[in-house]
């Protein structure tokens, strides 16, 4: 029997060979975005849009921040957008994970009321249960005359309407429940018709716009002889602000020069509007601009001479 290999069987590997590279090539530059169910459809669409301009194999999947942290520990996912308390956030050795924007909880009073400030204290009294002491006329807040017998009206979100009623269970109730007797909305319509027709109101929201007549945000402080901020967003930027939690960018330090325009274009104003008109703080311009110059810098380091 011949056992020599003929020209044909070679050919044959070497197109095999081929095509595998190609294709190694091929998955290599695939890239996969992962993140917050809460991100919406317009980052959905930007994100397509950019990939097709740049010509960049790119599948999103925002199906939830703690999926997403899965899929990228795991080596699914090479980048991700991720809202995660601080004890679950990745490994730092491994993934860097940097702020890009704030979610924050607002604190909405009608704008007749004279109320100016208010504590973390103070409002785990007003909307939570057994967490001590318990608020239930404008009067138990210091205000006098015909607002210290008038009951406070309490509102927030519905479950599943965003993260600030979650949120703020966690943060301002250590997990305790809500009253009973806090209403619960389930739209900004609805929010804004309860802040008009009701001057007893105290609602927590995710946003107020200035540009709302009928209601005013309350600056926040954690302790009674705290100083209290507004949410601007330098206060949230800085930390001043108490109830604000990230939205990260989240990648593997070892991929960050396969990511460079990916992540550029993150950091870029186009994406910080999206943000914003999701009710999202982002991160402020000169910050953004420091985080692009320092990944431009490492991406030239990482050139070959």
């Amino acid at each position: 029997m011949n056992s020599r290999i003929g020209p044909g069987v070679f050919g044959n590997l070497l197109l095999l060979t081929v095509v595998w590279l190609a294709m190694a090539r091929a998955a290599a530059a695939q890239v996969r975005l992962v993140g917050s169910d809460l991100l919406g459809h317009e980052l959905l669409t930007a994100v397509h849009a950019f990939a097709g301009r740049e010509k960049l194999s790119l599948t999103v999947t925002l199906d939830g921040s703690r999926t997403g942290l899965e899929l990228l520990k795991s080596g699914r996912a090479q980048v991700g957008l991720l809202t995660l308390p601080a004890e679950e956030g990745p490994e730092p050795a491994v993934f860097a994970s940097l702020p890009i924007a704030w979610h924050r909880v607002v604190v909405v009073a009608s704008s007749a009321n004279p109320l100016e400030r208010i504590t973390l204290p103070e409002l785990a009294a007003v909307f939570g249960t057994g967490v001590g002491s318990s608020y239930n006329r404008w009067g138990d807040l210091g205000l006098i005359e015909d607002w210290q017998g008038s009951p406070i009206s309490a509102a927030a979100p519905a479950d599943g309407f965003g993260l600030t009623a979650a949120f703020f269970r966690q943060t301002v109730l250590n997990a305790h429940p809500f009253r009973s007797t806090v209403a619960r909305y389930v739209s900004v319509a609805d929010l804004r018709q309860r802040v008009s027709a009701d001057r007893r109101v105290l609602a927590l929201a995710s946003h107020w716009s200035k540009n709302s007549p009928e209601g005013k945000v309350l600056s926040l402080a954690v302790r009674t002889d705290d100083p209290a901020y507004p949410p601007t967003t330098e206060n949230i930027s800085s930390g001043d602000y108490p109830l604000r939690m990230a939205l990260r960018i989240v990648y593997r330090h070892d991929a960050e020069a396969n990511l460079g325009r990916l992540l550029v274009w993150l950091w870029g104003d186009d994406v910080a509007q999206i943000l914003e008109r999701a009710d999202l703080v982002p991160l402020p311009t000169s910050a953004r601009r420091l985080h692009v110059q320092m990944l431009e810098k490492n991406m030239q380091k990482k050139l070959p001479k």
